[in-house]
């Protein structure tokens, strides 16, 4: 293997060559869901969506609760 593809970057995938022997291709892998920081549910909307506070980091019912413990003075 060459050094720029001993990485985990990079995903196997073992296809069937035509010469009837399986070769080995590397791809890039694909990025996972972006979850909730506190209650890991995938979030919803675009990736890193920034319209709002803890947007794309936090969901819309984690930040309601935070909101209303801040405004009751509750840490």
């Amino acid at each position: 293997m060459k050094p720029y593809q001993r990485t985990s970057s990079l995903k196997k995938v073992y296809r069937r060559l035509p010469s009837s022997r399986t070769g080995v291709l590397l791809r890039k892998k694909r990025p996972s869901v972006a979850k909730c920081a506190i209650c890991k549910k995938p979030l919803k909307g675009s990736v890193g969506s920034k319209q709002r506070i803890y947007g794309g980091f936090i969901c819309h019912k984690c930040l309601q609760s935070l909101i209303k413990l801040s405004m009751r003075g509750i840490s």
